[in-house]
């Protein structure tokens, strides 16, 4: 092989190179290489940013979108705000929370809204823990650093519906599969894994362990709407997972699919319009992607900060339901 390259000449070894390097929008036929934040590759964010990437990779010309794991939500949209990331998904909510830290969340634009996050806190089956409302002093996963996980449902979720504070427990910043595999150890108490069911993780460690699923009591769900809007009741149905032999009540929050606002408008519509035109490739991806429909995509998007880049738009537009976007909200 290293003989090979060194018989190449230097024009031809320039035209290889040429060909690889990311170039600007004006250059007619350069490939264009996007990075697309997904999440913990047990989690169902990368299961679709993994998706989108291979219909967009096998149906845009010029385009290559690699699909990047990451500690989810809250990082991806930290990249898109520095301009380290192209696209990415992230919870709702995020947006507004780095905005509060002083973040320029301006530099990031909505594609769509998708897929929802279930909350699904995780205990063996003989363990006493019956609520949330039982982890004080107990050992719990709560999520990777820089995961909506962590900084939603476990800090800010924790407190506002079951009054209990990192104080009071033993946290554990673990991602997805560490958390199943210290239930499965029994070193952890308990743990939340936040993402579209059916999740591939929690199907391996219900197959391994009995387990059960927490719900969300009825007075909890009503303090988490007064103060998170976007927080929707949500039930996990009986024998998503084995042994789970009735419906378990939680909650759910939409996600996003963002992009950075400087990307090309045309490049933007042509993303979008790949993955939603071609929905047997998408709904084939997961379970998830079958709610990355026209009609979800500006569900609770009232509340994001930042508006939609002009290339979605375009395809909203061009689908006839741009202008009705105030009655799917």
């Amino acid at each position: 092989m290293k003989a090979r390259i060194k018989g190449l000449s230097f024009f031809t070894a320039m035209t290889l190179t040429l060909a690889l390097v990311v170039l600007g929008p004006g250059n007619a036929g350069a490939v264009k290489f996007l990075s697309f934040g997904t999440g913990s590759p047990a989690g169902t964010y990368y299961f679709l940013g993994a998706g989108f990437a291979a219909i967009v990779n096998k149906h845009v010309p010029g385009v290559r979108v690699t699909a990047e794991s990451t500690a989810a939500s809250t990082e991806n949209a930290r990249y898109l705000v520095r301009g380290k990331m192209d696209m990415g998904l992230a919870c709702m909510g995020t947006l507004a929370d780095l905005k509060k830290e002083g973040m320029d969340v301006d530099q990031v634009r909505l594609v769509a809204v998708g897929h929802t996050s279930d909350t699904h806190w995780i205990v063996r089956k003989n363990s006493p823990i019956r609520s949330c409302y039982d982890f004080k002093g107990k050992v719990i996963g709560v999520g990777p650093a820089g995961s909506a996980t962590l900084n939603i449902y476990s800090k800010k979720h924790l407190q506002a519906g079951w009054g209990i504070t990192f104080d009071d427990i033993s946290p554990k910043y673990i991602a997805f599969h560490e958390i199943t595999r210290g239930i499965r150890d029994n070193t952890i108490d308990a743990g939340i894994i936040a993402a579209g069911y059916p999740i591939a993780a929690i199907m391996e460690l219900a197959r391994d362990i009995p387990i059960r699923l927490l719900e969300t009591e009825p007075d909890v769900l009503k303090k988490l709407q007064a103060e998170f809007p976007n927080v929707t009741p949500f039930v996990i149905p009986a024998g998503a997972y084995k042994g789970i032999d009735k419906d378990v009540h939680t909650y759910t929050l939409p996600q996003m699919w963002l992009c950075r606002t400087d990307l090309p408008d045309d490049l933007v519509y042509q993303i979008i319009k790949c993955v939603y035109d071609r929905s047997e490739d998408r709904n084939a991806i997961h379970p998830m992607a079958k709610k990355y429909t026209i009609e979800n995509a500006f569900r609770g998007s009232n509340s994001v900060p930042v508006g939609y880049h002009p290339g979605a738009i375009r395809y909203y537009e061009e689908k006839g339901i741009w202008s009705k976007m105030a009655q799917y909200q």
